[in-house]
């Protein structure tokens, strides 16, 4: 009886890869994130105080202020305090730095696809 050992393929070398982003996401989503609350609180805030004012004024029911469900529409007081000259409050900041998040997701997708050969916004 002969005892052969079984031949085994030699297994390739491994490569070390190293993945890479294009951009650097820290720095695209913190900078997104900088320009919408900029864009938030020195461009789009005066136009929606106005549209807001408006809005008061003109649409819906007008309550005496009496009832139960009329204290229910009060706004909550901490979402009204704030220290910035012209009120740029919690629920502002939340949805300006979650539309800047958004859209910071967006241009690493793109981005993420571009390095992959894949158009992002075909033609």
């Amino acid at each position: 009886t002969s005892s052969a050992r079984p031949t085994i393929a030699a297994r390739p070398a491994r490569v070390s890869t190293v993945t890479r982003a294009a951009l650097e996401p820290s720095l695209v989503i913190s900078a997104t994130t900088v320009v919408f609350l900029s864009l938030g609180r020195f461009v789009f805030l005066p136009y929606q105080r106005k549209s807001a004012a408006w809005a008061q004024d003109s649409v819906g029911p007008k309550t005496t202020g009496t009832t139960f469900f009329d204290n229910l529409q009060k706004p909550a007081a901490f979402t009204l305090q704030s220290k910035d000259p012209s009120g740029f409050g919690l629920v502002d900041v939340f949805g300006w730095g979650a539309l800047g998040h958004a859209v910071a997701f967006g241009i690493l997708a793109a981005s993420s696809l571009n390095d992959a050969g894949v158009s992002a916004f075909p033609r």
